[in-house]
């Protein structure tokens, strides 16, 4: 009789196209064929009557793949690609208007980002993120030694960041971002996962971010701490210790402050507070910056003959196409931009996975500390640091991470339907 499952099963199989969807739908007639044949088993007849009546039961093998096919068809997000499309598309503008498009060296080299972004999202799209779930540790080691590596073999240093400039290529400790995400995403979904490994491993990594980049480290830190928040770790020992942590930065922090000199102290509070700094009145300094941002105007400039923005196809990226767009463009940049993370967090709503919702909380995290990052030290919210705004600044290292969000992101959306053995068998 198993030759008659297995052909009920083969006919069903072939009317779904998905690879993926082909294995959870067998696992679930199986699973379903068991159960109905178990209860004529109790009516009493034997195992052969059993199996055939089980098989016939089920009905048409054809109908019944071509509505799972239905069910289970992978969807492509289309929001999230034209939001993404649109803004590494709004990313040329900025070349535009300085003029860098009419040299081949950035526009080629800006045309070849955007591509390798584009392959890097998509690429991930087609990935099952499911499978990566229990490699945790892999991406941990990955992500440790690209930043042992990049530690021991950087010989540039740009704004206080450790970079290893090969050729045209900067590579920084921004990229071992995605390691650490897909690691402790994998680590928060189990309940086995304990806080004494979360604090080994948290500060060993930290230690070596704190010697790359303190940008990176703030992003880091940032991602990390919103996932274990919504991990499966008790709350009150991750309040605990994350209390202690903060309680112990602090500490230090006062008995540093006690200790330091005054050109350190002055130093600090340049940085937390730039507008009661020599950075001010500076030749590139915030009150220019706010003159350049206020008298932009709703329509802009359109004009840098006069003016000089360092930096701004980078970092001043947001404020160089306010100056030359205006106020109403730039409204339109941000709002796409956060479009972006209001998909984020709609397709998160939707999702009862912990993996799957840990992955989508790191992507949030790390995409809003750019974004309002970027745009916050530019309006005076936020002092200046070397963050680039997603998508629009320069820059391949930046696209890459971004890209390699959204195709996160595309990944979830697109097998968000496949639903688990145990969601389907609470439904039978």
């Amino acid at each position: 009789m198993d030759e008659q499952r297995n052909s009920f099963l083969k006919q069903v199989r072939s009317q779904i196209k998905s690879k993926e969807a082909k294995a959870l739908v067998s696992a679930e007639l199986h699973h379903h064929l068991n159960e109905v044949k178990h209860y004529w088993l109790q009516k009493g007849i034997s195992e052969d009557q059993a199996e055939e009546k089980a098989v016939n039961q089920m009905g048409n093998p054809i109908s019944i793949g071509q509505k799972l096919n239905r069910i289970h068809r992978p969807k492509v997000d289309w929001v999230t690609l034209i939001l993404f499309v649109s803004a590494l598309l709004l990313g040329f503008l900025p070349l535009l208007s300085q003029g860098y498009m009419q040299s081949n060296h950035f526009s080629t080299y800006k045309v070849a980002f955007i591509i390798v972004g584009g392959m890097v999202a998509l690429g991930m799209m087609f990935i099952d993120y499911r499978k990566l779930a229990n490699k945790g540790w892999l991406f941990y080691l990955l992500g440790l030694l690209f930043l042992i590596f990049l530690t021991r073999n950087f010989n540039t240093v740009i704004e206080g960041q450790s970079i290893l400039k090969i050729g045209p290529l900067n590579i920084e400790s921004l990229i071992a971002i995605p390691f650490f995400l897909l690691a402790w995403a994998g680590f928060f979904q189990s309940n086995r996962f304990k806080m004494w490994k979360f604090l080994l491993l948290f500060v060993l990594s930290l230690y070596f971010f704190l010697e790359c980049s303190l940008t990176t480290l703030f992003i880091y830190v940032t991602m990390t701490f919103t996932m274990i928040l919504w991990s499966k770790l008790k709350k009150k020992t991750i309040w605990i210790v994350l209390g202690s942590i903060f309680s112990l930065v602090g500490t230090w922090g006062v008995i540093g402050w006690m200790t330091v000199a005054y050109y350190q102290k002055y130093r600090i509070l340049s940085f937390i507070n730039p507008y009661n700094s020599e950075y001010l009145t500076s030749k590139f300094g915030l009150l220019k910056i706010h003159h350049l941002f206020m008298n932009a105007g709703w329509f802009g400039k359109h004009s840098f003959v006069d003016q000089f923005i360092p930096q701004a196809h980078t970092n001043f990226v947001f404020l160089s196409f306010t100056y030359y767009y205006g106020w109403l463009f730039a409204a339109i940049l941000f709002l796409v931009l956060s479009l972006v993370a209001v998909r984020i967090i709609s397709i998160a709503r939707s999702l009862n996975d912990t993996y799957s919702k840990l992955l989508l909380v790191g992507v949030m995290m790390i995409y809003m500390v750019q974004l309002v990052g970027n745009v916050g030290m530019i309006v005076g919210f936020f002092p200046m640091t070397n963050i680039s705004l997603p998508f629009i600044s320069y820059g391949v290292m930046p696209i890459l991470l971004n890209a390699f969000l959204i195709g996160i992101v595309l990944s979830i959306y697109r097998r968000k339907n496949l639903l688990s053995a145990n969601t389907l068998h609470s439904n039978d």
